[in-house]
């Protein structure tokens, strides 16, 4: 039994080494070949590329051999492109809140002022008062002190910003130097107003709301009134007295002719050219409460003949155009209202005096 084992193991051994080796690369045919425990090891392959299939090194495999490829790299510009947009909404919403945040604080300041902005005040001065009671509403709205403001119409010559204004010689011989020319009016003024300033305000809106149309006609001596050698600032200062003797329009061009009439003929008016105006008894005080123990105004028309030698208020525009053209058609001396504002013409004293008995009786007065 064990005979025939070892024949056919003999058989096998005789068939491999009858069989051609291969040959061994790198070494020539008449090298002698490795010991029998090499050769009867399995070779192992060389480690191959990627890509390449595994075989004898030295054999083309049936293909061409691909060259080294770099590994890809990762594309990150679509990220970039994310963050800058990102950046650039968040600086927009940061412009847009800075914004924002200060048109508020802006807001703000307009509503309430501050250091930097000086407060202003509102301040409504009613036609027929006179510069002291300006002056009382100046102080009392923290514009200026009223003395301040009279101390620089005193001082301060306007005439040439203003030529409407006559020379700075006859206005400095009355009372207040600008009575009559500081235009009735609203005005916003700042707090601690420079005085200059705020009597420039006046001044400015004297000019605008006056035409020059009328101070032409005026300063030419007008038309009729020869006599009276008529001057824009003589019509002004007549304006000032209808103003306080008349608030209805409708009637001051015949309260004007009522007034131009008497220095026109005083001898036929009976009154020697006096006004006797009583709004004229106490200027510069409005009332006589108000005047000093024994005071008697210069401006008393019923002591001087004519005109006083200025303006006893500020009058309007209206009372400005009533005086520069009267009603030519007003042939009356007298003139007398009653309580409810209705008036009575007379071309003699005697008419004069039945009107006011008339009113008398009935109520009137």
């Amino acid at each position: 039994m064990f005979t025939g084992l070892r024949i056919k193991g003999a058989i096998h051994m005789n068939e491999r080494e009858r069989q051609p080796q291969r040959p061994v690369p790198g070494r020539s045919s008449g090298q002698s070949a490795a010991p029998n425990r090499r050769a009867n090891q399995r070779p192992v392959p060389r480690q191959t590329r990627q890509g390449q299939r595994p075989g004898n090194p030295g054999r083309n495999n049936g293909s061409q051999r691909k060259p080294p490829q770099k590994a890809e790299k990762t594309d990150y510009s679509a990220f970039r492109f994310l963050g800058i947009m990102l950046i650039a909404a968040l600086l927009l919403c940061g412009l847009i809140y800075t914004v924002m945040a200060t048109k508020d604080k802006l807001d703000s300041q307009d509503q309430s002022p501050t250091a930097s902005e000086p407060a202003t005040v509102n301040v409504t001065f009613p036609e027929g008062r006179t510069v002291r009671q300006y002056g009382a509403l100046l102080e009392s709205h923290e514009v200026c002190t009223a003395e301040a403001f009279y101390n620089e119409m005193r001082a301060t010559d306007f005439t040439a910003d203003y030529p409407f204004l006559p020379s700075n010689d006859v206005l400095q011989q009355r009372e207040y130097p600008l009575e009559g020319y500081l235009y009735p009016d609203t005005y916003t003024f700042y707090v601690d107003e420079n005085p200059r300033s705020v009597i420039k305000r006046f001044l400015n809106n004297f000019k605008v709301r006056v035409s020059e149309e009328a101070i032409r006609y005026a300063n030419s001596n007008g038309e009729g009134f020869k006599k009276v050698d008529m001057t824009f600032d003589k019509a002004v200062t007549l304006a000032a007295i209808i103003e306080r003797e008349s608030p209805d329009d409708t009637e001051r061009n015949k309260i004007a002719a009522v007034f131009w009439n008497r220095m026109e003929r005083p001898s036929e008016s009976g009154t020697g050219g006096k006004l006797q105006s009583d709004a004229t008894h106490y200027y510069p005080y409005v009332a006589s409460d108000d005047r000093p123990k024994g005071f008697r105004s210069e401006y008393d028309t019923y002591d001087i003949v004519g005109l006083p030698k200025g303006p006893i208020c500020s009058p309007s525009a209206s009372s400005i155009m009533a005086a520069v053209y009267p009603d030519k058609e007003c042939k009356a001396y007298y003139f007398f209202n009653d309580k409810n504002g209705k008036h009575y013409y007379a071309d003699t004293y005697q008419q004069h005096r039945k009107n006011i008995q008339y009113c008398k009786d009935n109520g009137l007065v």
